[in-house]
Formats: C-alpha cells, structure tokens, sequence
C-alpha cells in the first residue's frame, strides 16, 4: 500500500452541523459557514474569489489564519436553496419577535445542512408564502451569479476549540435525530 501523500484527507470530514464564522477580507469583516471541516481544516462557499492566500478568520472574539489551498466555481441547485432558506429564516428572526426558545431552534435548524423540506415545512408554519415554483425561480436568479467554494487548511489551537465544540454539538444533533427515528418520527 502507498504512503499517504500531506494533501491528502485523511481524517473524517464532519457536516452535522455548519460553524459559522466571519473572515476579514477587502478591510472588512465577511459572515461565512464553514462546512465538511474537520480539525485541519474547512470548506466554505462565497460569492466573491479571494485575492489573499491567508485569510483572519474569527468566531466570536478569537482570531486565527488559515491557507486557501483549493477554489473552484459550483453551481449546486441543492445548496443554493439551503442557502435562500436560511437566508428566509434569518430575515424572519430579523423582522419579527419570537420567543427565546424558538429562536434558539430556528437557528439550531439553520445550522443543519440537507433539511430542506424541513426549513420549508417551518418557514410555511411561519407564514412564508413562497410556491414552489417560487422558490425554483428563486434558486435559478441566484444560481445566475457564480458561486465559489473553497478549501481552508488551518493548523491553530482556536480552531482546535472551535472544531471541539462543534464536535459535541453535532453529537447532540446526531442524538436527537436517532432518537426522534427510533420513536417513528421524520
């Protein structure tokens, strides 16, 4: 068998759950999710490429730097419209008031990826009034401007927390999803 070469993943990537995060990019700070990370590093999506090879990224008050080492241009329908309806539940928690704790479930909903039926049933419950086909059109005007993806190689002891904390939230999630299927429910 042949030696693994530094590039390559070897350790299991996570998505349970997106770890939100800003990065500083053009003298301003830009909000961003990162996804399928893992404690060397992250993937996220932007709408505009990066002219930096080392980005500052924070979450909360800690900063650490991380090496793009792979961009590319995607255009998937299915992400596109996770991203519009977490964008419509954002502006719902923006525009109206809602109790604590359904706040801290919109956004615990907003940070699972692949539940997109399930964020559609909620904005419905909501009052969203979107069709389907509203939202298709939707997706389509957004898929119109591109969309990048990037890789991010990180080796920094904040990170390491951040990945720990989102290792045991994700944990929860995982919990409750086996839980909620062993008693027969979606």
């Amino acid at each position: 068998m042949q030696a693994p070469t530094p590039d390559q993943r070897l350790a299991p990537r996570h998505n349970q759950i997106a770890i939100r995060l800003h990065c500083q990019s053009g003298g301003g700070w830009q909000r961003l999710e990162a996804q399928q990370w893992t404690p060397g590093g992250f993937c996220f999506f932007h709408a505009q490429p990066f002219a930096e090879a080392v980005l500052t990224f924070k979450r909360s008050l800690q900063h650490f730097e991380g090496a793009i080492v792979w961009s590319r241009v995607c255009h998937d329908q299915a992400q596109v419209l996770e991203m519009l309806l977490n964008e419509s539940l954002h502006s719902h928690l923006s525009h109206h008031t809602v109790t604590q704790d359904t706040r801290q479930r919109l956004l615990r909903l907003m940070r699972v990826q692949g539940m997109a039926d399930a964020k559609l049933q909620v904005l419905a419950a909501l009052g969203d009034t979107c069709a389907p086909d509203q939202w298709q059109r939707r997706v389509q005007e957004r898929m119109q401007t591109a969309l990048f993806q990037s890789g991010v190689r990180v080796t920094s002891p904040v990170w390491d927390a951040v990945v720990a904390e989102a290792q045991s939230l994700g944990d929860v999630v995982q919990d409750l999803e086996r839980w909620s299927g062993s008693l027969g429910g979606g």
